[in-house]
């Protein structure tokens, strides 16, 4: 059988681990906490933001590990949002932070719920066609801002070089009363950046009820927005 992994995990836990480690020596008031899910919160945080990078042999480790640490750019941007993300989980720490991952905003006994794909997007330069860093991106569901799943899925979120303007929402499943139920939904894409025009978009997705309430990621199960160009303000076509 063939086995297909993303190096990335070992390598982010890795230096999450390090900084959480060093700021136990250091005693340092800005993070509260180093348990274990708050490292866990704080290493998806950051592979949520980094594209993977995929082996299916020893050797294939071994290459890409030693290509890792020799990536300096790679590295630094990485340890930018292990720290970003350490300080959002601190900011953000669910009540059950130090209880098992078990234990969440999920419930068992209830049978029915509207499950949301993740969303996928890219932000780029409306002249340039480049990823656009830096900007910030509002997922709203009607007119009020979608709850996430969890902190390690922020909105608003910002977008960053080392992802290529990506941006990702994983929002919380709606509870309804019975399985089977149809209902359509409409979402609002808000991206802006400074020097830039303020861009939205749109769209609707038609969901069918389930009888669980999903509380484990399906990468499997996810939908991409199209692409959103902003236009720098001073910009004159």
């Amino acid at each position: 059988m063939l086995n297909v992994h993303n190096v990335m995990e070992e390598f982010v836990e890795k230096r999450v681990n390090a900084l959480y480690n060093q700021i136990e020596k250091s005693n340092d008031s800005g993070v509260s906490c180093s348990c274990e899910n708050c490292r866990l919160d704080t290493v998806t945080f950051v592979l949520n933001r980094i594209p993977p990078k995929y082996i299916v042999s020893g050797r294939g480790v071994t290459h890409i590990a030693m290509a890792l640490e020799k990536d300096k750019q790679l590295v630094a941007d990485i340890e930018k949002l292990a720290v970003e993300g350490m300080r959002l989980v601190n900011d953000s720490k669910r009540p059950y932070h130090q209880d098992n991952k078990k234990n969440s905003d999920f419930n068992d006994e209830i049978l029915s719920a509207f499950n949301f794909p993740t969303f996928l997007g890219n932000v780029y330069d409306g002249q340039t066609f480049e990823p656009l860093a830096d900007a910030n991106v509002l997922l709203k569901l009607k007119d009020s801002k979608a709850p996430m799943v969890d902190v390690t899925w922020e909105n608003p979120c910002k977008t960053y070089s080392s992802t290529e303007g990506s941006y990702s929402f994983w929002v919380k499943p709606l509870i309804c009363e019975k399985e089977g139920e149809l209902k359509k939904f409409t979402f609002t894409v808000e991206v802006s950046a400074p020097n830039y025009e303020t861009s939205s978009y749109s769209f609707t997705i038609p969901l069918s009820s389930e009888k669980i309430q999903k509380n484990s990621l399906n990468s499997a199960y996810s939908l991409k927005i199209q692409n959103i160009f902003l236009f720098r303000s001073d910009f004159k076509q």
